[in-house]
């Protein structure tokens, strides 16, 4: 089907038409299975370089007491986790708060890394290697150097798309003023991680000022490249 044609089939059914199509192919494909990961959250880093202004993960560093987690405390929270029967850690954190923040740099400089993603990587590391548990990380957008770095040390990655819409990023829209929410940017990472062959967990956002054609064309987007590499779980 052409995207215009699914636009109109979709928009053409009731809410409950819609729900119950959903669940049918749900059925279908899975039954009565539901799958789980018993993971616990490592938030690396609470800053962020972007502002999105529905965000309530990330904060500004006076509202936070020190950048980052150190490592002490990155293994304190996986071993906690390990005892309570998880078998993921997954590593929360905003994309490249160094670029915007003095005192990420300053903590960074003084953990002895450059970037986030390099600190990132080597806590996964320490994880996997003190405690067995298996690092997912979701570090926002990232380049082909980057993914194939963090894929010795992560069996898996996650990046939300939130939305396909450029229009989102436009002045008075929730996604103004963060560079890293570009569409663009955001399904070339989902792509190079498909490439890379990484398992990989996305979405979408609803309720951010998209509408229903912009939430269609987003979850096509993500079939579009799902289809190419399947790499989407």
């Amino acid at each position: 089907m052409t995207r215009i044609s699914i636009h109109k089939k979709i928009n053409g059914m009731s809410l409950d038409t819609l729900m119950n199509t959903a669940a049918n192919l749900r059925n279908e494909s899975w039954g009565n299975q539901i799958s789980y990961s018993r993971k616990v959250f490592i938030p690396l880093t609470e800053l962020c370089r972007d502002v999105c202004h529905y965000c309530t993960y990330a904060k500004t560093p006076r509202k936070i007491k020190n950048a980052f987690l150190n490592p002490d405390q990155v293994l304190s929270i996986a071993e906690a986790g390990k005892a309570q029967g998880c078998k993921e850690a997954l590593f929360t954190l905003g994309d490249k708060p160094e670029l915007r923040y003095k005192i990420a740099r300053e903590m960074l400089s003084d953990l002895g890394f450059s970037s986030t993603l390099d600190y990132l990587k080597s806590m996964a590391k320490l994880v996997i290697e003190e405690t067995g548990l298996l690092p997912h990380l979701n570090p926002g957008v990232m380049n082909e150097n980057n993914i194939l770095e963090l894929r010795k040390v992560a069996p898996s990655m996650g990046i939300m798309l939130e939305s396909a819409s450029p229009r989102l990023c436009n002045r008075g829209q929730p996604h103004f003023g963060s560079p890293d929410k570009d569409p663009r940017v955001r399904l070339n990472t989902i792509d190079n991680l498909g490439k890379a062959k990484i398992p990989t967990t996305t979405g979408i956002l609803i309720g951010i000022g998209e509408t229903r054609n912009e939430r269609l064309d987003s979850l096509l987007a993500l079939e579009k490249t799902h289809k190419l590499h399947n790499h989407i779980q």
